[in-house]
């Protein structure tokens, strides 16, 4: 009996140990801004500035800069996306900042992967980020409750844990970030080099179809979104930030959720400008020189499309029609772009 009481006391105090490690470095990646998606304390310290907000994916994150916007706008933005952001994570950033900031426009990004995301396939990596962007503990607690089945929480505490042992060591080495130096009004800068694009010729034409089958939770989070947009008095646009040629050629109904987009937009009475079907897209945009890898655009590109976004959204401000800039399906795209043989 004394042995098994001993024993009891050893792995007591082991668990305590691990618990106590494990407390400090998690606090330590949540109490610092290491990873390039932590932006909480700009964010604070803008609190009560911004009247533009722009929210999606990685699409946005690469392809919106806020600096633009404002020096063509007039306005004061902020880029709430990040890699792999669900519409989950979109809805809670922008309840925050709608709260505390003076938001008249929100540019929403939508693409086909808005409506396909499937939390059960892909699990839970889009929302993890989340955990350490929040800087509120009970938001995050809450975050954390909703976002996060029991299944999960082992890989929630492996994500934490070993994040916060590098945010450790960066404590340890001096190069401990109390404030993000990566990002400024969360745009960052790709500093990868760009990928080889395949060129857009018949061979890669039509080859590949995505699911017509809408999740039907990404719609419900959608809904939500823009309601709370709307409920803050906020004008709201839907977006579809532009890939590559190589892409757009490759998938035969990209035009399912052209018309899906256009029909949940004049429903929410709402503007949807695709940007992929663009008339001057291809000459703005071309794969070589604007484009990362063949759906994201690069730092030459986000510069481009940003000024093509500033553009129609003033136009939009001052009245003007842009749908004569806009082809109305990708195959109208194709047909008055492409000759195939």
């Amino acid at each position: 009996m004394r042995n098994f009481k001993k024993i009891l006391k050893s792995v007591g105090a082991f668990l305590l140990a691990v618990c106590l490690l494990s407390a400090f470095f998690i606090a330590c990646y949540l109490k610092g801004e290491n990873f390039h998606y932590q932006d909480a304390r700009e964010r604070e310290a803008l609190a009560g500035q911004v009247n533009f907000l722009s929210a999606g994916a990685s699409y946005t994150l690469f392809g919106i800069r806020p600096d633009i916007l404002d020096a063509r706008m007039g306005v004061k933005s902020y880029n709430l996306a990040g890699t792999l952001l669900t519409l989950r994570g979109r809805y809670v950033l922008l309840e925050q900042e709608l709260a505390r900031n003076p938001v008249e426009t929100v540019v929403l990004e939508v693409s086909p992967d808005t409506l396909l995301r499937q939390r059960e396939e892909e699990g839970p990596k889009g929302d993890l980020p989340m955990l350490g962007r929040i800087e509120r503990g009970s938001v995050r607690w809450r975050y954390f409750r909703e976002a996060f089945s029991p299944a999960e929480w082992p890989e929630v505490y492996y994500d934490m844990t070993s994040k916060g042992i590098e945010s450790a060591l960066r404590l340890v080495t001096g190069s401990y970030r109390q404030e993000n130096d990566i990002m400024r009004a969360g745009y960052y800068v790709n500093t990868k080099p760009d990928c080889e694009i395949p060129a857009a010729d018949e061979s890669a034409f039509h080859i590949q179809s995505l699911p017509e089958q809408v999740v039907e939770e990404n719609v419900a989070w959608l809904e939500k979104t823009v309601e709370l947009c709307q409920s803050w008095g906020a004008e709201v646009w839907l977006i579809t930030v532009p890939q590559t040629e190589y892409y757009n050629n490759a998938y035969v109904n990209l035009d399912y959720y052209q018309q899906w987009f256009t029909e949940f937009a004049a429903s929410h009475s709402l503007r949807y400008y695709n940007f992929n079907l663009a008339k001057d897209k291809l000459s703005l945009l071309p794969d070589q020189g604007c484009f990362y890898d063949d759906t994201h655009l690069n730092t030459r590109g986000g510069e481009v499309f940003t000024e093509m976004l500033a553009e129609v959204l003033e136009n939009d401000r001052n009245g003007v029609d842009n749908s004569q800039r806009f082809y109305g399906s990708y195959e109208e795209l194709t047909q008055m772009t492409v000759e195939w043989n």
